[in-house]
């Protein structure tokens, strides 16, 4: 098979390729102009985007993309800015075929960790490159970089939240439907007996129907036929069975309601919180007039926003306001290493060296850096002290080498002022996005066809709800002498309607064919053994069937209940993550095809869990 059809046939299997937007789309949604970055031309980008050294870096002729691409790495770098997206997307919307692995190497250089560069640069490497290892090292490396970009992580983080969600309570709703759906016969038998013991079979069975289908009549909707049913496992189920319900109702419960807030505030992280989306735009090299205007407004009550501005500061050239506003967040978070870096900065550049080297020293002290690391060394270099330079470069490379050399690479021949800011902690960002409440509406919208009624209306009640029934239902369960299936033939046995049967696990029939033959003929106990094989092979196929074919059902089939969760949670999971693998919102150009690499990678796994459990629980069945 050619490289080329292998490359198809992952394209088909993993959805590699999702469809790059066009270079025009990637400007609109980016508000960029689309142009050719060939050698000696210049990428039109707007001076909302890149301010200042960016604008000069990037518009300044070049002889070759390279040139071009280091100047502008070194100014974004600088500025705090490491993943300059921008650029990156209009580098992966432009130049010709044979152009793909350059453009996209430059985009990967400009933005190291934006997944969608290093899927692009991943896919050319696959067809136009000599090894096929170097395109998947730059797949796996495009998902191991995602937390490090905050927007991807953002993004990728409300899609897997949204899957697990849905997962948990998919898979707990299934495995408490499937123990109580085959649980029901005895359930409505007995109850049957309980009023009159020559009750028709189809009597009991419309009347437990209308038990179990009571509450969502009522308007409580599948979390009333859940409850009904899990009253209805609880009751016949052993210690081991009612644990792994317990367990269920708890992921339907965290499901349904803290994890799908979550989900919730992380899709409206920016809308729901317009200062946020402002000060994370800005910092990102984004700033547009409205950012600021947002930014300003709130400075005084938002710490972000402050930091923001301090940022948009220094990034004008302003170093006298950047100065004063970064000397005033220190005094409020003066353990942020941060903040003391990007002083440190700010006081280097104004002259004053010691209360530089003294904020490098506050910033060392809070968090070892290998990025600050450099900038004191860069400071001991101005102050002429060669061996505190040299001693703390050492210290840097000990952290981290690569980065250390990347800077170094950037420096070049001239060093004179070049210093990096850190960017604003990502930790910051997601304290903010998980105290959002934000995403209670989301949850609230996603818990309708769960639970429309009054039991389901937040958490606290809806945890009374399951364990009074839980309870209820094991005590009364502990209390009755329910009728249960015969071990050999599948027939049900009733310890009101079979009094000799009580205390056995075969029915009479079957005690006397294997273990009383002396007290039947001969002939027709071999008739009899027959016809028993022959039903008991059906019912083993049957079983079988239905073990593959309904999650869950393989584990309660085989009396291993926890089976029988595990089997739901990874199939629910699995599924979903294969339904959302385009994402739970569109992609807003940061995934590419990451997004489906990454979600149909997590689906196989877990449908690899889901066929191991059914395969434990198939195994266990005929070891019973």
């Amino acid at each position: 098979m050619t490289p080329r059809r292998r490359w198809a046939l992952c394209v088909a299997i993993l959805g590699f390729a999702t469809g790059t937007p066009s270079t025009a789309a990637v400007a609109d949604d980016a508000g960029l102009e689309p142009a050719l970055l060939g050698p000696g031309t210049a990428a039109s980008l707007p001076t909302a985007v890149s301010e200042g050294a960016l604008d000069r870096a990037w518009f300044a002729t070049a002889q070759t993309l390279t040139e071009r691409v280091s100047r502008t790495r070194r100014a974004a770098v600088e500025m705090g800015v490491w993943n300059f997206d921008s650029a990156a997307r209009v580098l992966l919307g432009s130049g010709s075929r044979g152009e793909e692995i350059e453009h996209a190497e430059a985009a990967v250089r400009l933005a190291p960790d934006l997944p969608a560069a290093r899927m692009r640069l991943s896919r050319a490497l696959w067809l136009h490159g000599e090894s096929p290892v170097d395109a998947l090292r730059e797949a796996l490396v495009a998902l191991s970089g995602i937390p490090r970009h905050l927007e991807a992580s953002l993004w990728f983080a409300a899609t897997g939240l949204w899957v697990a969600s849905l997962g948990l309570v998919v898979g707990g709703l299934l495995c408490i439907a499937v123990a109580g759906l085959f649980a029901a016969p005895h359930a409505a038998h007995d109850l049957g007996d309980a009023i009159s013991g020559e009750m028709p079979a189809f009597a009991r069975v419309a009347f437990l129907g209308t038990l179990v289908f009571a509450l969502p009549l009522l308007g409580e909707g599948l979390l009333g036929l859940t409850l009904a049913l899990l009253a209805i496992a609880c009751i016949y189920g052993r210690p081991a069975q009612r644990c792994a319900l317990a367990i269920a109702a708890v992921c339907v419960i965290v499901g349904a309601y803290p994890v799908a807030r979550l989900a919730g505030s992380t899709l409206l992280a920016f809308g729901a919180d317009p200062a946020l989306g402002a000060a994370v735009s800005s910092t990102l090299g984004r700033a547009q007039p409205v950012d600021l205007a947002r930014l300003a407004a709130v400075e005084s009550q938002d710490p972000l926003a402050a930091r923001a501005l301090a940022v948009q500061a220094r990034r004008g050239g302003r170093l006298g306001e950047a100065d004063a506003r970064y000397q005033a967040l220190l005094a409020a978070a003066p353990n942020d290493s941060s903040l003391a870096n990007n002083a440190a900065n700010i006081r280097l550049a104004l002259g004053h060296m010691e209360s530089a080297l003294t904020l490098y020293d506050r910033s060392l002290d809070r968090a070892e850096s290998p990025l600050v690391l450099f900038n004191l060394a860069q400071a001991y270099g101005r102050a002429f002290q060669v061996d505190n330079l040299a001693r703390t470069l050492e210290r840097a490379q000990a952290l981290d080498g690569p980065a250390v050399a990347e800077l170094t690479r950037l420096q070049g021949a001239t060093p004179e002022g070049f210093v990096v800011d850190l960017p604003v902690p990502d930790t910051l960002v997601w304290q903010r996005v998980m105290a959002s409440e934000a995403g209670a509406t989301i949850a609230a919208e996603l818990r309708q066809p769960l639970a429309p009624g009054h039991l389901g209306r937040d958490a606290v009640g809806t945890s009374i709800v399951f364990a009074a029934v839980f309870v209820v239902a094991s005590v009364f369960g502990g209390r009755l002498d329910p009728s249960r299936w015969c071990a050999r033939c599948r027939r049900r046995m009733c310890p009101r309607c079979h009094p000799d049967s009580q205390g056995n696990d075969a029915c009479e029939t079957c005690t006397q064919l294997f273990y009383q033959p002396g007290t039947s003929d001969r002939t027709l106990r071999l008739e009899r053994i027959t016809v028993l094989r022959t039903r008991e092979r059906r019912l083993e196929s049957a079983a079988t069937i239905a073990s593959i074919a309904l999650p869950a059902a393989a584990g309660v089939l085989a009396r291993r209940p926890l089976l029988s969760l595990l089997g739901a949670l990874f199939f629910s999971l699995g599924a979903c993550a294969l339904l959302w693998r385009e994402g739970a919102v569109p992609d807003p150009l940061v995934a590419g095809a990451a997004a489906p690499f990454a979600f149909i990678g997590a689906a196989v796994i877990c449908l690899l869990g889901y066929a191991i459990v059914v395969a434990a629980a198939l195994a266990a069945r005929r070891g019973l």
